[in-house]
């Protein structure tokens, strides 16, 4: 029997009901469902999260339905204007309606366009593509009698439904070239074409009412390395399904699934949900999600918004990763949406990190998470910081200390391994003149180009131009061009010339399909030094006895108030990959290479003791109003030419002080040729700084081809 809602029951059998639909195809309606009359044939069927097929204009177009409700009284043209819905094609919501309520919030934070939160609900092809037509079955209306002039094949249509009082289907009869006939007979009111019967929606006619779930625990921050992180997260996630209920697994990178799947297999039935999935493969996880066949969902930032039912516990590990953001609308950040949907589901949110971002600590620190602290499994490893400004001046000139040269010796004669750790790919990461003391930049962008000496290639990595590497300087043509900051294919060639017996692999962005095989090769011991990056060596879960930072400080000198944060989080993830190996082999070490070993972040990576970096990291932010003291909203205007661009900028930028915002700005873009000019608009209280800048985009009118890209809570402001 279907559920009658507390807001229909009690209806007058003749009052109608209403449906509130997010149409596809049309831009001007992203942010507004238009609403259509039910009719009483579809009623049974109607509930919130069913796709609908409605009149717009003279086509028929998909839509979702947000909400169900009565029509309520009429007004002079309402209800004689309002447009009937034409089909409601599904058997089952294609969502529940928590998420419906959620993608209304991530809409109204973000500034973006409702339906761009909800097509996060479903499989793009479930958005963009017609529902599959059901059976239908043609029936004779006895209430007509045959026509006394009927032509020769519509009579013996009409003849052959009528012999079959249960109806033919229609499929038949069309493929028996009866299509232009059938349609004759229906709009002579002889047949009725049907829907083949099919059971009401359980809770059709509206909403569901509230209810309600088991007391939650209260939010916590997690913190410690990945392996003491994750005994206690597939722990709790098993208590959570055992108790009855569902969980939910976040992990920033697609490479990271599959382990996190296999871990959490052990509590129970684990489905795969991320944008890397072939969209048939997709699809059939999703669906069985939906049908209630999954305990747990496992995925990147996209599965949040799986149909999962009864979450009882929600899980963002390694919430510090810049990969929770999406670059695109609704351009939200997967750690706060799962803070909403936790509290719209009645779960348990956990945030999982070994150096948690900024804004986690604060609120650990706050009390509003609560602070989790397994005891580690294992001993933490051996760090050692080397000053490599003391290295120059004992005459030892080279991307390798001496110390860290011994270390690898030492750990390859005990039969362990060793991973080399560079902050990026490639060569180097610019070309220099000894000379001039400038370095190969790009004509277009104005930022030093990277240099591939195995390519003989420069390349810039914001415009993506590329050339050959110049013999002389573009500057002052001198002759003395070296690349300098070395890169995953610059190390790989050092340690060949220091080792050449040894078998050497790199394991970076560039390996590609060989990264597997790689990573297999070095946890069997048929490989025993690799260089990579940080991310891909705990991508491919590799466990060296000594981790060498050969650029500890990189990160320290980008131009963004979060530089010191990312250095230590960078730092931390490479701490965690080194573990002793079975046996008697070495002890767990790593040695760090900077040129700041006095700054709060290598200090705090040295001592194990993170929490005078963050005290100090919260007192500057205070001081210079950063999050989590203030919320950022950045305005991106873009426009053909650099002067619509920043005219549009230099709107924005008053309408945002005519509304009390603090303005960053405007400023050109690098790379952009001046078509691109950000804005940034701050304010100490977020929901202020969300308002103005609505009210901002609300009020600044954008020229043809020009538009305004907005990024609430942005973590890249270069």
């Amino acid at each position: 029997m279907a559920f009658t809602p507390a807001g229909i029951r009690g209806m007058d059998a003749g009052e109608d009901l209403c449906a509130d639909v997010l149409v596809t195809g049309a831009a001007r309606l992203a942010d507004r469902p238009l609403t259509y009359r039910v009719p009483p044939v579809l009623r049974p069927f109607a509930a919130a999260g069913v796709r609908a097929v409605v009149p717009l204009g003279a086509r028929r177009v998909l839509g979702f339905v947000l909400a169900v409700r009565p029509c309520g009284p009429s007004t002079e043209d309402g209800a004689r204007a309002m447009r009937d819905v034409l089909d409601l094609p599904d058997d089952a919501p294609m969502f529940p309606e928590t998420l419906i309520v959620l993608a209304r919030e991530v809409a109204g934070e973000t500034l973006s366009p409702l339906r761009a939160a909800v097509e996060c609900l479903v499989p793009p092809e479930v958005f963009r593509q017609p529902p599959p037509s059901r059976p239908r079955t043609v029936v004779r209306n006895a209430a007509l009698p045959v026509p006394p002039r009927l032509g020769r094949r519509q009579a013996a249509m009409l003849a052959a439904v009528s012999a079959v009082p249960s109806g033919v289907p229609a499929a038949d009869l069309v493929c028996r070239g009866g299509g232009p006939v059938l349609r004759r007979l229906a709009a002579a009111g002889l047949v009725h074409v049907l829907d083949a019967p099919r059971p009401p929606i359980d809770g059709a006619g509206g909403p569901r009412p509230d209810r309600g779930g088991p007391r939650r625990a209260p939010d916590a921050l997690l913190c410690g390395g990945a392996e003491t992180r994750w005994n206690w997260i597939v722990a709790a996630v098993a208590e959570a399904v055992r108790g009855g209920g569902r969980a939910l697994v976040l992990v920033p990178e697609i490479a990271d699934v599959p382990a996190a799947a296999e871990r959490l297999g052990r509590a129970g039935a684990v489905g795969i949900l991320h944008s890397g999935l072939a969209p048939r493969d997709r699809r059939a996880v999703w669906d069985r999600i939906r049908a209630d066949a999954v305990d747990i969902v496992a995925g990147t930032r996209s599965a949040l918004f799986a149909p999962l039912r009864r979450v009882r516990l929600l899980v963002v590990d390694d919430e510090q990763s810049e990969a929770y953001k999406s670059d695109a609308a609704p351009r939200y950040h997967a750690r706060d949406v799962a803070r909403r949907r936790a509290r719209l589901e009645g779960a348990r949110l956990v945030l999982g990190s070994a150096a948690p971002s900024v804004e986690s600590y604060a609120d650990a620190a706050a009390g509003t998470l609560a602070a989790i602290h397994p005891p580690p499994r294992a001993p933490s490893p051996r760090v050692t910081v080397v000053d490599m400004r003391a290295e120059q001046r004992r005459g030892h000139i080279g991307y390798l200390s001496r110390e860290l040269v011994q270390a690898i010796t030492r750990h390859l004669r005990a039969r362990g391994a060793v991973a080399l750790a560079v902050p990026q790919t490639g060569y180097a990461r610019i070309l220099l003149c000894r000379e001039c003391g400038a370095a190969v930049g790009c004509p277009a962008c104005d930022v030093a180009m990277a240099y591939d000496r195995e390519e003989g290639t420069i390349r810039c990595r914001i415009c993506g131009r590329s050339a050959r590497a110049p013999d002389v300087c573009p500057r002052c043509r001198g002759v003395d061009l070296r690349g300098v900051g070395a890169g995953t294919k610059r190390i790989e060639e050092v340690v060949r010339r220091l080792f050449p017996a040894l078998r050497i692999a790199r394991l970076d962005a560039e390996t590609g399909r060989d990264a597997a095989r790689v990573a297999r090769d070095f946890a069997a011991g048929r490989l025993r030094l690799l260089v990579g990056t940080v991310m891909q060596l705990r991508a491919h879960r590799v466990r060296p006895t000594l981790a060498g930072v050969v650029d500890a400080d990189g990160t320290l000198y980008l131009p963004d108030f979060r530089a010191a944060e990312r250095t230590l989080q960078r730092l931390r993830a490479a701490v965690e990959l080194p573990a002793a190996r079975p046996g008697a082999g070495p002890a767990a070490e790593v040695v760090l290479q900077t040129r700041v070993p006095d700054h709060p972040a290598l200090r705090a990576i040295a001592s194990g003791q993170d929490a005078a970096f963050y005290e100090a990291e919260l007192a500057v932010r205070r001081e210079f109003g950063y999050p989590p003291f203030s919320r950022l909203v950045r305005v991106i205007a873009e426009a053909p030419a650099p002067a619509p661009a920043r005219a549009l900028a230099e709107r924005v930028t008053a309408a945002g002080r005519a509304h009390g915002l603090d303005v960053l700005g405007p400023s050109a873009l690098r790379g952009s040729d001046g078509r691109r000019v950000q804005i940034v608009l701050r304010a100490r209280d977020p929901a202020a700084a969300r308002d103005g800048a609505r009210a901002v985009l609300a009020e600044t009118a954008t020229p043809p081809g020009a538009r305004l890209v907005v990024d609430v809570d942005p973590l890249d402001l270069v």
